[in-house]
């Protein structure tokens, strides 16, 4: 159980960590036009996969969905064009998650390495803020 704990608070510190680094590279100017279109077409990519998965869940619950699934990895695509460091790993524990969420559900460590949409959201808002300055 702690070992669980931990390994959620890793995770969760090293996103944080990867989105301060970004920003900070915003708000220095060290980012140039490519790399800020890059960083705003993954953001959009994942919070269009966010809103589309809160919609599936909402009507149709936990059942594999292998639509969510390439949204999921094309977030992780485009998060890996626009160097977002440690947000990869997690949008690719999205895309497995909805493969066959069953294993994972059925698993509460596993559980632990998906992050939760309203965690992912906010990240993104907090890089858009940046951008947009």
């Amino acid at each position: 159980m702690i070992i669980e704990y931990l390994g959620k608070i890793f995770l969760v510190e090293s996103v944080k960590e990867s989105v301060k680094a970004v920003s900070k590279e915003i708000v220095k100017g060290k980012i140039d036009q490519d790399r800020r279109e890059r960083i705003s077409s993954a953001l959009i990519a994942i919070q269009q996969a966010s809103l589309e998965t809160r919609k599936f869940i909402d009507n149709k619950g936990y059942r594999a969905n292998t639509d969510l699934s390439k949204m999921w990895n094309d977030a992780l695509k485009k998060s890996l064009d626009a160097e977002l460091k440690n947000l990869p790993r997690f949008l690719h524990n999205k895309a497995k998650f909805w493969g066959k969420p069953e294993d994972w559900r059925n698993e509460k460590a596993s559980m632990e390495l998906v992050p939760k949409l309203s965690y992912l959201d906010d990240q993104c808002d907090m890089l858009l803020i940046q951008l947009e300055k």
